[in-house]
């Protein structure tokens, strides 16, 4: 009987060892699930951190870029204003396109060469009586 009682002290013993290896590795991968959850927690607070930071940002550049055009009168960012009338509008367009010139009669360009002697006149009258 002595055989018997040292088999099963040495199986007891096993047992023991691989209980306590189990509870260890039970353990460790608790708390691995732990730190895991806890850094992917905060990961998810950092990415929605950055998402809001960017929304903030791209709202800010949107409100910026609706004044900017506000102030140049709907031109590009940087860009001048254009001047004149539109390409392609009514008032030239439509001599533009048949190929003919706009020619005055002779009593509209009279009109215009007396007022326009009439405003040199008034000119030289203003620089005479200095």
């Amino acid at each position: 009987m002595a055989k018997k009682k040292r088999q099963s002290v040495s199986e007891t013993a096993a047992s023991t060892t691989s209980a306590r290896v189990e509870s260890a590795v039970v353990e460790f991968a608790e708390d691995l699930g732990r730190l895991l959850g806890t850094a992917q927690a905060k990961a998810d607070g950092w990415m929605n951190q950055r998402k809001s930071v960017t929304d903030q940002l791209t709202q800010i550049r949107d409100t910026a870029n609706r004044y900017i055009q506000q102030l140049t009168g709907g031109s590009a960012a940087g860009a001048p204003a254009k001047r004149g009338r539109p390409a392609g509008s009514k008032a030239t367009g439509a001599a533009k396109r048949q190929g003919t010139k706009r020619t005055l009669s002779p009593e509209a360009r009279e009109r215009i060469a007396a007022a326009q002697r009439a405003r040199w006149a008034k000119q030289k009258g203003a620089k005479n009586a200095k």
